[in-house]
């Protein structure tokens, strides 16, 4: 049968049908959040490869979910609770390998010419690594609170119901984490 219908499907139908097998209607219901998704993996687990392992694995639990889904709240608050499970079960305190940016050595003998592109491409790899550096630096309990709501987009309150915890805790958690942060940047800045 044609769809002649062109606005798109909402979000709950597209449950349904991904619960009923429609394996289009899964792509379609999780387009909108894969990169969010791999990039809250990759935060949480400092591997690319075991990131991109993990959103299978993710993807895979939550095909298998859908049947026993049920409509409480947003589906990107489930999504990203199947995510976070997925990386706890995988081991979260497993051995980081984080992916810090090389510093560019930069030849001062003969003082080269720099496109300022390029210094701005320096600048930009070496902000990238303060910033990772003061993530990884991050207690557990505060990191989980800032890549959810960062990455996961979650509420405050989707990511107290998802962590089992008062809203006061996760907001003070997420307060900290922001000045850690703040106070990390600086740090490596200096």
């Amino acid at each position: 049968m044609i769809d002649l219908d062109p606005k798109p499907r909402t979000e709950k139908l597209l449950v349904q049908a991904a619960a009923q097998g429609s394996e289009d209607a899964f792509a379609e219901l999780l387009a909108p959040y894969r990169t969010r998704l791999f990039g809250f993996l990759v935060r949480s687990m400092a591997n690319r490869d075991l990131a991109e392992d993990l959103l299978q694995e993710t993807l895979l639990r939550c095909w298998r979910g859908l049947p026993r889904y049920r409509d409480r709240g947003r589906f990107s608050a489930w999504l990203f609770a199947v995510a976070r499970n997925t990386v706890h079960d995988a081991g979260r305190d497993h051995v980081r390998h984080r992916a810090v940016f090389a510093d560019v050595p930069i030849d001062t003998v003969h003082e080269p010419v720099i496109e300022p592109a390029a210094t701005a491409a320096i600048e930009l790899r070496q902000r990238l690594a303060q910033v990772s550096a003061a993530l990884d630096a991050l207690p557990e309990d505060r990191r989980e609170v800032f890549l959810l709501r960062q990455h996961g987009e979650l509420s405050f309150r989707e990511i107290a119901e998802l962590l089992h915890q008062p809203l006061g805790t996760v907001l003070s958690h997420m307060h900290r984490a922001l000045q850690e942060l703040k106070k990390g940047v600086s740090d490596h800045a200096n």
